[in-house]
């Protein structure tokens, strides 16, 4: 198949994906913000939305350790905001009661679920309820879709569009997306 085909292709099955989801109301979609990217970091806000758009659960979350000043330049959280915020714990069980028999959607879902995973971890808690075969990551999706190549041939990742990185508006950026992507 030429490559010109390849790619239309892939962008029919991305916009089919999209158009299946906005059929079905089984699916959430999940973001969160974190103290940063490493392996020692964790989730500092937690976020789930309804395929109708109906924030589901958003809560700050506080972590075992301070939020560096590089992570609240990029999503304004800071210390003084999850002083009084549930630990994750607190959090997670209502977030597994939401998720419950749902598809979770995430817009770089390698990322969250690691964070979620590593979060779990601080915490000696298990991942119940959460593993990567429940996610589809919508942002590989969008870049299929929207078909621009790396030079290994696979496709760029592409920015979340109207992003404003607090977990609620990432969640309802990335509905936006999927509904752009199910008009093809």
């Amino acid at each position: 198949m030429k490559g010109e085909e390849m790619e239309e292709t892939d962008r029919e099955r991305a916009a089919e994906w999209a158009r299946d989801l906005l059929e079905r109301s089984d699916w959430v979609i999940l973001d969160t913000e974190t103290t940063g990217t490493s392996p020692h970091d964790e989730i500092v806000q937690i976020a789930l939305v309804g395929s109708d758009g109906r924030v589901l659960y958003d809560s700050l979350v506080k972590p075992t350790r301070p939020i560096p000043p590089g992570a609240t330049a990029i999503h304004g959280i800071c210390d003084a905001d999850v002083r009084h915020a549930p630990s994750f714990p607190e959090v997670y069980s209502r977030v597994r009661e939401i998720l419950s028999g749902k598809r979770i959607i995430i817009y770089n879902a390698q990322f969250d679920l690691r964070l979620i995973h590593q979060t779990l971890a601080k915490h000696n808690l298990l991942p119940y309820g959460l593993d990567s075969d429940q996610a589809d990551c919508a942002m590989l999706v969008y870049s299929a879709w929207v078909g621009e190549r790396w030079l290994d041939g696979g496709y760029r990742w592409q920015k979340l569009e109207n992003a404003d990185h607090s977990a609620v508006g990432d969640c309802l950026a990335t509905l936006a997306l999927i509904k752009k992507m199910a008009k093809g």
